[in-house]
């Protein structure tokens, strides 16, 4: 009876050994897929202001075995708010574009005018392509990869790129604000509008002016968003190079 008490006691000790390695296993994964450096939290946190990065946290679901544990981490892969609204985000950067591309109303004549609505659409295709492509790397989980090999292990390397870092993102909402700035004193002045499309559905649609001034406004969030995408792309470029810079 003893004997067959302590393997009662021997079994039940080693399961609960079990489980509680499985779910340090999987909380370990969920923090290590969601951690990003310190160091970049305040570029990290604006980008995800504007959709160019989210993480997929991984559901973790009932299992029995290891095995089935597993399989269930690396299958089961969840949406969540970040990547609701990233997608949302990227579905408004492409209804943009596509906006700023219809600029052509027939009565086109080879000049300065024309040059200069075709200088726009290579910007416009550019802002898309970034932005998909940040939108692409945070889903396969390459963005969030490179953001942890970032993580500096020297205190004076650590501190040296956190600053860098600090001063990259203040730039970089103090050239969103100027672009936004610009654009919007062009669209509300009496110079007339810098926006081609815009122009074309005020002119065809024949709105009044109430209206207009509340499409002005709307465009100028999304110019807002789309300066964002062309200004963090190259900010997180710039930091990650400077990054592998500090660790070599």
């Amino acid at each position: 009876m003893m004997d067959a008490a302590r393997n009662h006691e021997v079994r039940e000790s080693s399961v609960a050994i079990q489980i509680e390695t499985q779910e340090g296993v999987l909380t370990g994964h969920v923090e290590t897929a969601n951690g990003v450096p310190r160091s970049l939290s305040p570029l990290v946190n604006s980008m995800r202001s504007f959709g160019l990065y989210f993480t997929r946290t991984p559901r973790v679901c009932p299992a029995t075995t290891s095995e089935q544990t597993g399989q269930c981490v690396g299958a089961c892969q969840g949406w969540n708010r970040a990547r609701i609204y990233a997608t949302v985000m990227l579905v408004i950067i492409w209804l943009n574009a596509i906006r700023n591309v219809v600029i052509f109303d027939g009565t086109e004549t080879v000049g300065a005018y024309l040059i200069t609505k075709l200088g726009t659409i290579p910007g416009v295709l550019l802002t898309i392509v970034l932005h998909t492509t940040y939108y692409a790397a945070s889903h396969t989980g390459s963005l969030d990869r490179i953001f942890r090999q970032m993580n500096l292990s020297t205190p004076d390397f650590s501190v040296k790129y956190s600053r860098r870092v600090k001063v990259v993102t203040v730039v970089s909402w103090l050239l969103m604000a100027m672009g936004v700035t610009y654009y919007s004193y062009l669209m509300f002045s009496t110079v007339g509008l810098n926006d081609f499309s815009l122009s074309l559905i005020i002119k065809t649609f024949r709105l009044s002016t109430p209206h207009a001034a509340i499409i002005k406004v709307i465009c100028s969030l999304l110019q807002l968003q789309a300066i964002a995408s062309l200004t963090f792309t190259q900010a997180i470029k710039y930091t990650s190079s400077y990054g592998r810079f500090l660790k070599q």
